[in-house]
């Protein structure tokens, strides 16, 4: 399926990828920004007031060749998470930094009301640093320990009211960055220096990990264990109070996504794309045109998405494919 130069550019050209979601087999989606080289063409009047364009691409398999590829975009929001979700109806639920909301598919495409600050009974006391689908729902989760999750349409629960903060102490150290769950009651949020805690449905606990390392990324994977990640991707495997370090990291950066697909952790950062097997980290066997294509992974059923500055690819029964 790999895209003209025309779809391309209708819908890739002068942004680059900043997440990406897998709805089905049939239909993915892609969060873009617009690239700040445009800024050059300004004036320092113009830039002081224009924004970079913010950008949603979807692409539908089983649509006619020339509806496959499509985008909404918006001048006025910040970079957007995306992810899908299946309650209370299927559609992708983008979120950016600030908590705008934009739901796409599953009925008429919308701006929906912001999610709420800490302040106004919402979980935000900080900006939006992940979003993700567990047990159906989308949950989102930033700065400040923030985690909430939307129950339906402009209805976002604070989770935040359990967890601790104080500005003027915690800010340097607490999280998050990342949330991941077996299932709503069974809930792992990781960030800030070693910054871990545990959700069970009804209140929080602090997990006493191993390490007070810089955290980005956490998978509750489908082996029973919880895989999370750090500063140059140094990565820990266990569950509660249990912690083992499996991979010691000398990468300049982190992994950004962890996901389970094919029964195995698969990491990416822009420097390219590893597996976790049987609890062993190494650099995935692609090819580099597909290798190229890392920065952020998506998975739904059998298919696992690849996207990143240079590319998108996915991977469908253990084959890939190369998008652009």
């Amino acid at each position: 399926m790999e895209i003209s130069k025309k779809q391309y550019e209708e819908s890739f050209g002068n942004f680059f990828i900043i997440d990406c979601a897998v709805r089905s087999k049939d239909i993915f989606y892609f969060s873009l920004c617009e690239k700040e080289s445009i800024f050059a063409e300004l004036d320092d009047e113009q830039q002081n007031q224009a924004w970079l364009k913010k950008r949603i691409v979807y692409y539908i398999k089983s649509a006619p060749e020339n509806d496959r590829w499509g985008h909404g975009e918006f001048k006025n929001s910040d970079n957007y998470k995306i992810s899908v979700s299946q309650s209370p109806k299927v559609q992708l639920i983008s979120v950016d930094k600030d908590g705008q909301v934009f739901a796409l598919g599953g009925g008429p495409s919308e701006m929906q009301l912001r999610v709420k600050k800490w302040l106004d009974g919402g979980p935000l006391r900080g900006s939006v640093s992940r979003c993700r689908t567990i047990d159906g729902h989308i949950y989102v989760t930033g700065g400040g320990r923030s985690v909430g999750f939307r129950k339906d349409k402009n209805n976002w629960i604070s989770l935040t009211h359990g967890l601790p903060f104080t500005y003027t102490l915690d800010w340097e150290n607490a999280g998050f960055r990342d949330i991941d769950g077996f299932n709503s009651g069974d809930i792992y949020c990781v960030g800030g220096n070693g910054d871990v805690w545990h959700f069970d449905g009804a209140r929080w606990k602090q997990i006493s990990f191993p390490s007070n390392m810089h955290l980005y990324s956490v998978c509750c994977a489908g082996d029973g264990f919880v895989y999370i990640s750090g500063y140059q991707g140094t990565t820990f495997r266990g569950r509660d109070q249990k912690w083992t370090k499996i991979h010691q990291g000398e990468l300049t950066i982190p992994f950004r996504d962890m996901v389970w697909h094919d029964n195995q952790i698969w990491c990416t950062s822009d420097y390219g794309l590893w597996q976790i097997t049987n609890g062993k980290a190494h650099i995935a066997k692609v090819s580099d045109d597909i290798k190229v294509c890392s920065g952020h992974l998506s998975s739904c059923g059998d298919v696992l998405l690849l996207a990143g500055h240079s590319g998108a690819a996915y991977m469908e029964d253990s084959v890939w494919h190369k998008i652009f």
